[in-house]
C-alpha cells in the first residue's frame, strides 16, 4: 500500500507542467515630429538606358530623375540627411563598375546632390546587385547614433552585369543582345552575360540583405520601365517596402509622380517606422494608438499599421500622415 501511494504521488506531480509565464506588456511613445532625421542613401541608376525617352515626361528618363530627385532633396533637406551613390561609377571605363558615393551622407546636402546629378551624363550598364551590396557597407559604416538608415533605389528596372549568368538561356535586357540563340525580337550576335537580367538572384538578394540589416530599400521606377515591372516588384518585396496591389514599387510614371513617390518614401522612413525596444512574437501582441485612438492593423499595408519585422511597426496610407501630425504622438503597446 505504501509503495502504491508514493508512486501515485510522484506520477501526478510530474504530469503537471509548470504554469506558462505571463506576458509582460509595456507602452512606448513616439513623437514623429521630433524624431532624429533619417539617413537616406540615394542609389541612382545612370546607365545608358536612362538616356531614352521617358513615358509621361517631356524628356529623357535621366532628365526626369535629375529634375525630381533634385526637387525632392531640396524639399526634404531639413527633415532628412541624404547621400548620393550613382551607378555605374561616375567616370569609370568599366561599364559595369560598382557605384560609389559621390556626395557623402550627411545633413544639408541638397545643393551638392543637385549639382552632381546635373553634371552626370547617363552611360554604362546597370550593376544593381554590386551597388546595393556596396550601399550596405556604406550604411554599416555610419555611426550608430543618428536616424534610421535606408536606401532609395531609383532605376528604370534592368539590373544586369552578373557575369555568372548563362547568356544562352537567360532573359535579355530589353533592346540589348545576349546571345545568338536567345533572340528577343531579332537575331542576337553578341554573347554577353553582362546583358542578362539579374533578377531573383543577386539583385534581390542584395536588397534583402539591406532590409535584414534594418535598412529598408524603397524602389522607385523611373518613367519607362520597359516591361520589367516584375523585376521591380521583386526588388520591392526583397527590400521590405512593397506596396499593396499589382505594382508593389513606387511607380513614377507621370510628371509629378517621382517627386511624390520619393517624398512618401522619406515620410515613411522619418515619421512612420518605429523601432520597438525588443522583438515581439506576432502582430497580435501589438496595439497602436494615435492621439489616444486605437488604430486597426492592416496586413495589406494600405492603411493602418503592420509589424514589418519582429521589432518594427510601420504606419501606412492616411494613417502615416495622421501619425506624423499627431498632437500627443504615437503609442505602441507591446506584450512579450
Amino acid at each position: 500500500g505504501e509503495g502504491e501511494g508514493e508512486g501515485e504521488g510522484e506520477g501526478e506531480g510530474e504530469g503537471e507542467g509548470e504554469p506558462l509565464p505571463e506576458q509582460v506588456c509595456g507602452e512606448e511613445r513616439f513623437d514623429p515630429g521630433t524624431r532624429v532625421p533619417p539617413r537616406i542613401l540615394l542609389v541612382v541608376d545612370k546607365s545608358g538606358s536612362m538616356d531614352r525617352a521617358a513615358t509621361g515626361y517631356p524628356g529623357t528618363k535621366w532628365a526626369a530623375a535629375q529634375d525630381r530627385l533634385s526637387s525632392m532633396v531640396f524639399d526634404l533637406d531639413d527633415v532628412a540627411e541624404f547621400g548620393l551613390m550613382p551607378f555605374p561609377a561616375v567616370g569609370a571605363t568599366d561599364l559595369c563598375a560598382t557605384g560609389t558615393v559621390t556626395v557623402p551622407l550627411q545633413a544639408s546636402t541638397a545643393t551638392a546632390i543637385s549639382d552632381e546629378l546635373f553634371a552626370i551624363d547617363p552611360l554604362g550598364a546597370t550593376p544593381t546587385a554590386a551597388t546595393l551590396r556596396a550601399a550596405k557597407s556604406v550604411l554599416d559604416a555610419l555611426p550608430a547614433q543618428g536616424g534610421d538608415r535606408a536606401v532609395v533605389l531609383a532605376t528604370d528596372g534592368g539590373p544586369n552585369c552578373n557575369l555568372r549568368l548563362d547568356a544562352t538561356t537567360c532573359r535579355c535586357t530589353p533592346g540589348v543582345e545576349c546571345a545568338p540563340n536567345n533572340p528577343v525580337g531579332a537575331t542576337r550576335t553578341n554573347l554577353a552575360p553582362a546583358n542578362c537580367i539579374d533578377d531573383d538572384g543577386a539583385a534581390a538578394a542584395a536588397a534583402r540583405a539591406l532590409n535584414d540589416a534594418g535598412y529598408p530599400v524603397f524602389v522607385i521606377g523611373i518613367p519607362g520601365i520597359n516591361g520589367l515591372e516584375d523585376v521591380m516588384n521583386h526588388l520591392a518585396d526583397a527590400g521590405g517596402t512593397a506596396l499593396a496591389g499589382g505594382t508593389r514599387y513606387y511607380d513614377a510614371s507621370t510628371d509629378d509622380a517621382l517627386a511624390r513617390s520619393l517624398e512618401e518614401a522619406a515620410l515613411r522612413i522619418s515619421s512612420c517606422r518605429f523601432d520597438l525596444a525588443a522583438p515581439v512574437a506576432t502582430a497580435d501582441d501589438v496595439t497602436v494608438q494615435i492621439d489616444g485612438r486605437v488604430v486597426a492593423r492592416d496586413a495589406g499595408r494600405t492603411q493602418g499599421w503592420d509589424l514589418v519585422d519582429a521589432d518594427t511597426v510601420e504606419l501606412f496610407g492616411a494613417t502615416c500622415t495622421q501619425g506624423a501630425d499627431a498632437l500627443t504622438g504615437v503609442v505602441v503597446r507591446a506584450c512579450r
